[in-house]
């Protein structure tokens, strides 16, 4: 199997649209699982756990962005409306509310940080799984 470009457009955020895209074209809510950290925004009050769901049906977003690195879109909690920004890398689920046995699931990717040593970097970490099934 040939190895990734590093200019290669990654593949997660096609699949995450597709899955928004699969559930509204069948008459289901798409949610959204993402562990949160320093550059996601989101109403802090409702994370659980270091976790927010969110849907992004068409009816719950307004100016909606879902570009390749992040997902940008204004929602309404309680009588505010927030801008809420998601970046791909730390989207770990798409799923319909109807069905979540039909999720796919990403590992959570931290924030690119500084390189890290010679030694800690290794084939494996080059190459995590993209794609895991959520039971």
């Amino acid at each position: 199997m040939a190895e990734a470009d590093d200019n290669q457009i990654p593949f997660k955020p096609y699949i995450l649209r597709a899955m928004i895209d699969w559930c509204e074209d069948n008459g289901f809510e798409p949610y959204l699982l993402t562990q949160v950290d320093d550059e996601t925004v989101v109403p802090r009050e409702f994370v659980q756990d270091g976790k927010i769901t969110l849907s992004v049906a068409s009816e719950a977003v307004h100016n909606p962005d879902f570009g390749n690195d992040e997902f940008r879109f204004d929602a309404r909690f309680g009588e505010a409306s927030r801008q809420i920004v998601l970046p791909v890398r730390a989207i770990i689920a798409a799923y319909p509310a109807e069905h979540p046995e039909s999720a796919i699931g990403f590992p959570y990717e931290p924030p690119t940080a500084a390189p890290e040593a010679p030694e800690a970097t290794s084939a494996s970490a080059k190459r995590p799984t993209l794609i895991q099934k959520i039971k």
